[in-house]
């Protein structure tokens, strides 16, 4: 799975504490300092804090309690004066086997039910704020335990009663001495969890790092477990169809190898390594064998993670499957060309497979093994003009045959494309968007074990669990001969999509074929997959197999991950938005008219491209009569599709508005 890197800040704040304690060691030399940096001693304090930013500089000791230093700073550096409501949390790690043979690492809560302890907070009125106790109970800060002092300031202003701050909130573990911890309980990646939550965004409550979730929930003192609330949760909405993958796709969240060094996941092999009876019941929850057990004691002289031989390791337990499709997708790509013939006015597709050093195989070999090759086909790349019912979906191959005129030709497949009806492409003139045809193709291959296999020797070839979607791909023409039209794919990233959905994730497999996005689709220099085009071929501006469903692409990612209300960020998906591209569009299936038929073209509406864009998420009325007033915006959203037609060229939202990824709601003056 793909990681991103969390800033290591026990490290940071280590580093800072150490330059402090020589710093102190050298003495004056009598001379006058350095001015200070701005909002500290020497310069004023943030004024305007968009970001906060919180940091433990200094660890020590009075009369054996602890006394530290946070310092607070905005996206600027500067530091940030008069936070109010600060909250501390203090917690120790309690070892693996800290009770029983068989336990976890856990964190044990210190602290009243208001979270602040004891602790007593002094603003010190230069961005740092010193943190002191006037009691602990020794039992909570065990010398030999790993400590976590997590601190918290939720959103609000400052003392003045009228800057805004936003929530923030750090965890620093350190040991007895007062450095950075010797040993943490680091699971998961924070970046993993942020990869669907978003960044900063709130996860439950107004909390927004699971670092501190874990410290509170610790399962002894205080409510629940962290790990089987986020289990619990996970499969409540998979089970609900909201969950970006299958629960059981442990690998979303946890790594299944060593970590790059700088990712710093000490515990990162907990989850297979040390299996418990609380963590494993949270998702087998109807386990007998589970049940039965008193305690975690004897859980991992079976269940180890490679296995024992006679039970299967926990590793391949829970992403054998998965392991599995990585080993089969592995093995074939495919290279694919579409041509057209002037004289017979007909598009026809070449499609070879290749073996994983992209050599061609002889197709002849390879039928057997094919549970499908299916061609989806549109005209005009950046505004298609074949419907989803006219628009053209053929196999080439299904089950080990071949199909739609299929025939084999030098080692490859070929097939003509035509429209749903058998009729040629409907091309437009030269140099238009629809001078060009462009196809996305998905192959899938009957698979058993990780081996691809004939679709002969598996019990039934449409079973999901038979077959393996591969790697997607991607061809254009044009009936002019002239350099193709192309959607513009720099405004979605699908190494984004798999930051949430995973590596190696077979889009809408089962009815289709089950697409794997990978550098067959990409369009860049460097290869990197930039683009989503190839899902506009069935998600075409007249949307998908209801006019109900908001189908169309400008529409659909933004109503499903709305209504699965896990993004929150525009930058959770985006890259960049091509405000320039709407200028290649025209009116957009936003709906049905109230009481009518999904099914009934007579009953649709429309709405002027922009419009209906950004009302797939601003829904609300407010927002929809602005973008549709007669000075402001000008659109048309769920009306005729006639009067949406005439609205288009007087669509004017973008002589205001100039949304960013990072503010899309920014406005020119």
């Amino acid at each position: 799975m793909m990681m991103m890197k969390t800033p290591n800040w026990r490290l940071m704040a280590t580093a800072a504490v150490v330059s402090a304690a020589l710093s102190a060691c050298g003495g004056s030399d009598g001379n006058d300092g350095n001015d200070g940096n701005p909002g500290r001693p020497g310069g004023e304090p943030a004024t305007e804090v968009n970001q906060l930013n919180l940091s433990v500089t200094e660890v020590s000791f009075d009369n054996g309690l602890p006394v530290f230093k946070v310092l607070a700073t905005n996206e600027e550096d500067e530091s940030v004066v008069g936070l109010q409501g600060m909250k501390i949390n203090v917690a120790q790690l309690l070892p693996a086997g800290h009770k029983t043979v068989g336990d976890s690492t856990r964190w044990l809560f210190s602290g009243d039910d208001s979270r602040n302890g004891e602790a007593e907070i002094v603003d010190e009125k230069n961005g740092y704020y010193a943190v002191t106790f006037s009691s602990l109970d020794s039992a909570d800060l065990a010398d030999d335990f790993t400590r976590r002092l997590n601190v918290i300031v939720p959103a609000g202003t400052l003392a003045d009663g009228t800057t805004t701050v936003p929530n923030a909130e750090v965890a620093f573990d350190y040991n007895a001495a007062g450095a950075s911890a010797d040993y943490t309980r680091n699971i998961v990646a924070i970046d993993s969890c942020a990869a669907c939550h978003g960044e900063g965004e709130k996860i439950k409550h107004s909390y927004t790092n699971p670092q501190t979730c874990a410290t509170c929930h610790d399962g002894l003192r205080t409510n629940r477990d962290f790990t089987l609330i986020v289990h619990d949760v996970h499969q409540v909405a998979a089970e609900a169809g909201e969950y970006p993958t299958d629960r059981a796709a442990c690998n979303v969240c946890h790594l299944t190898s060593e970590p790059e060094a700088d990712l710093a996941l000490a515990e990162w092999g907990n989850w297979s390594m040390v299996p418990t009876k609380e963590a494993c019941s949270s998702c087998h929850t109807n386990s007998a064998h589970i049940t039965e057990q008193p305690d975690s004691s004897t859980c991992a002289t079976c269940h180890t993670a490679e296995g024992t031989g006679v039970v299967a390791g926990t590793i391949d337990a829970h992403l054998g499957e998965w392991n599995d499709a990585a080993k089969v997708i592995a093995q074939w790509g495919s290279t694919t060309e579409l041509n057209y013939d002037a004289d017979n006015n007909s598009t026809s597709i070449t499609v070879t497979i290749t073996d994983a050093q992209g050599t061609a195989l002889d197709a002849t070999e390879v039928l057997p093994k094919l549970k499908r090759i299916e061609v989806l086909t549109n005209v005009g790349p950046n505004y298609p003009v074949l419907s989803y019912g006219t628009g053209s979906h053929q196999d080439a191959v299904v089950n080990g045959e071949l199909a739609s005129g299929t025939t084999i030709v030098d080692g490859s497949f070929v097939m003509p494309i035509t429209d749903h009806d058998g009729n040629p492409l409907p091309y437009g003139a030269a140099g238009a968007d629809d001078d060009t045809a462009f196809s996305f193709i998905g192959v899938a291959a009957c698979s058993k074990d990780g081996a691809i296999v004939d679709c002969a020797d598996v019990a039934d070839p449409d079973d999901v669990a038979n077959y393996t979607g591969m790697k997607a791909n991607m061809a254009f023409v044009t009936k002019s001969g002239d350099a193709p039209s192309m959607r513009h794919t720099d405004s979605l990233d699908f190494a984004k999509c798999e930051g949430c959905h995973n590596e190696n994730w077979q889009i809408h497999k089962g009815y289709h074929s089950g697409f794997v996005m990978t550098e067959q689709v990409a369009h860049d220099a460097e290869g990197k997959v930039v683009g989503l085009d190839g899902c506009v071929t069935c998600h075409t501006p007249e949307g998908t197999y209801s006019y109900a469903n908001q189908g169309a692409f400008e529409q659909k990612l933004h109503v499903t991950h709305k209504d699965k209300a896990i993004i929150g960020d525009c930058a959770q998906c985006h890259t960049s938005f091509n405000l320039d591209s709407f200028a290649k569009k025209d009116v957009i299936n936003t709906g049905i008219v109230d009481g009518g038929s999904g099914f009934n073209p007579a009953d649709a509406r429309y709405g002027t491209p922009i419009t209906a864009t950004c009302a797939s998420c601003h829904d609300y009325e407010s927002a929809v009569t602005h973008m549709t007033g007669g000075t402001f915006g000008n659109g048309v959203y769920n009306g005729e599709k006639a009067d949406a037609q005439l609205a288009v060229s007087a669509e004017n939202c973008l002589v205001c508005h100039a949304p960013e990824v990072v503010n899309h709601g920014n406005v020119k003056f």
